[in-house]
């Protein structure tokens, strides 16, 4: 039999608390120290290269990383991995440890989330600011796993409302889904009146691991990257030849074992932001996306790969939103980036805004054995994933340290990249930061 639990009335008042402010609040992340000793390996041009930091990361809760073919470091620093070879997201604390949280079970076994199926295959993740991981695995399905539900815990999962509507002076129930967005609509016209909910611990436990969050209906889609965006939105590649944006829908409360409030959410399709095409602001085999955003206007990049074609094509886009839905492409067509023949197979991209505040872009140059990185109007910067080779007349970079890399991230600093052929994390700091990287 269901348990069912009425909420007391000091609880209701929890609703209109945004999830923004519980993760001010409840202080999920403990930053951790970082390791700064530097290996011989460096590669950029200038005074300025790039140091790879020891040690590199290979092994995670015990089990060796296979494959490793994407990252992401959260708002807290946690680095999320993952791991293709084994079917897995590895979790990492900043220093390369096994984060010590029990919820690591429920992102180790893909199995066991609600809707995957035999050929599901981890391809990409990516990470918004409310904690939400989203899980592409070449499916037309994205899952979603919100890290501070799992953090805190759960206490009840609200069920249903008895909502009384002050203009039409009648009451009846609502779900919360139904409450959330007329509230929104028509502040304080809905006034809760009773709250029922339940702690039946199979729920609040399937609650806990990735649950489908977006499934497209027409099944030969193909997801193979994915970002949180800003303004509760999600950013897919799907290799038919598009990116599009979904919308965060809220559809259900849970009560944590803090007291407060948190969301469940699934996507809902909203926006094509590039179609099919050879030219500037259109895509062919989309990969990796990332999401920026600079004062009004919304920053939309993605790498492609247009497997199987020797045409040519622009492999990296920046693709700019002025007002709601209008895009237009952002890089100039004579910048270093644009180049048609620069790069072989580019899997990921990263923009750096947060540490060094210039917007530096980062690109994982999968076939070259490469990361390129650039200034925020395209031109190139230097290399990374080189080492030097002196010859009688001049010193040479040769890009054989990484193994056709396909992630890249970047943190206070620090540079991650999936090096997918290695089966490692490798971390570089640039050589101006080595003796000061943020976080010491």
């Amino acid at each position: 039999m269901k348990s069912q639990v009425k909420f007391p009335i000091s609880l209701y008042p929890i609703f209109g608390i945004t999830l923004a402010v519980l993760l001010i609040l409840s202080g999920c992340g403990q930053k951790m120290d970082l390791p700064n000793t530097p290996q011989s390996v460096a590669f950029g041009s200038g005074d300025t290269t790039y140091i790879q930091l020891a040690p590199d990361w290979t092994v995670n809760d015990g089990l060796p990383l296979s494959e490793p073919c994407d990252i992401v470091i959260g708002e807290d620093g946690f680095a999320f991995v993952a791991d293709r070879g084994n079917n897995r997201i590895a979790c990492f604390d900043r220093v390369g440890n096994t984060l010590d949280r029990p919820w690591i079970d429920h992102l180790a076994d893909v199995s066991a989330w609600a809707g995957t199926g035999p050929d599901d295959v981890i391809e990409a993740i990516g990470q918004d600011e409310k904690l939400n991981l989203y899980i592409a695995t070449g499916s037309p399905t994205i899952w979603y796993w919100n890290q501070y539900i799992n953090e805190i815990g759960i206490q009840y999962i609200l069920d249903s409302l008895i909502v009384y509507d002050t203009a039409d002076q009648d009451t009846s129930f609502m779900d919360f889904g139904e409450w959330f967005y007329l509230d929104l609509e028509t502040p304080q016209r809905y006034v809760i009146l009773d709250a029922y909910g339940s702690d039946d611990p199979d729920r609040i436990d399937s609650l806990y691991r990735p649950n489908v969050f977006f499934t497209d209906p027409n099944p030969n889609r193909k997801f193979r990257g994915v970002a949180g965006g800003p303004d509760e939105t999600v950013y897919i590649t799907d290799l038919t030849d598009r990116v599009f944006r979904l919308a965060l829908v809220y559809d259900g409360a849970v009560i944590l074992k803090n007291g407060f409030s948190a969301y469940t959410f699934h996507g809902e399709f909203d926006q094509d932001v590039a179609g099919w095409g050879h030219g500037m602001g259109t895509t062919i085999d989309p990969a990796g996306v990332y999401v920026q955003v600079q004062g009004s206007q919304h920053f939309i990049y993605f790498t492609q790969t247009k497997t199987g074609s020797q045409e040519n094509f622009f492999p990296v886009q920046k693709i700019r939103e002025e007002g709601v839905g209008d895009f237009f492409s952002a890089f100039s067509a004579s910048s270093d980036i644009m180049q048609l023949d620069r790069f072989a197979n580019p899997m990921d991209i990263w923009v750096a805004e947060q540490y060094l505040g210039n917007n530096w872009v980062f690109v994982a140059d999968t076939d070259s054995n490469r990361v390129q990185v650039f200034n925020p109007v395209g031109d190139f910067l230097m290399y990374a994933g080189g080492r030097p080779i002196a010859t009688d007349s001049t010193s040479i970079e040769v890009f054989d340290l990484l193994d056709t890399p396909e992630g890249v991230a970047h943190y206070e600093g620090m540079l991650y990249v999936t090096d997918t052929g290695n089966n490692r994390i490798v971390r570089y700091a640039l050589s101006s930061d080595v003796e000061n990287i943020p976080g010491q």
